[in-house]
């Protein structure tokens, strides 16, 4: 999970990406999950569903984040879901 804070604007891109927006987006650590506002380092997140800043999103990483496309494309972390509410108990 991630909290969006931003989007990333690029002057030259893939020519595979079509259609997306890219995401500047704080991972959640535990201790987020705790309500504490600390996260891990921010991210590059590639975004086909609309999200918009402040919003929490699941993320993909790794090979995983790459499996939504026909073919190899270049990306390493993907939103998967737009989060409107979560539970979390210890």
């Amino acid at each position: 999970m991630g909290t969006v804070v931003g989007r990333v604007t690029l002057s030259v891109r893939n020519k595979r990406f079509v259609g997306e927006r890219l995401l500047l987006t704080l991972p959640w650590t535990s201790d987020t999950f705790d309500g504490k506002d600390t996260y891990a380092p921010s991210i590059v997140v590639y975004d086909q569903l609309g999200a918009n800043i402040g919003q929490n999103i699941a993320i993909s990483e790794g090979r995983e984040a790459a499996c939504p496309f026909p073919e190899p494309t270049p990306v390493d972390a993907y939103c998967a879901a737009l989060v409107d509410d979560h539970f979390y108990k210890k």
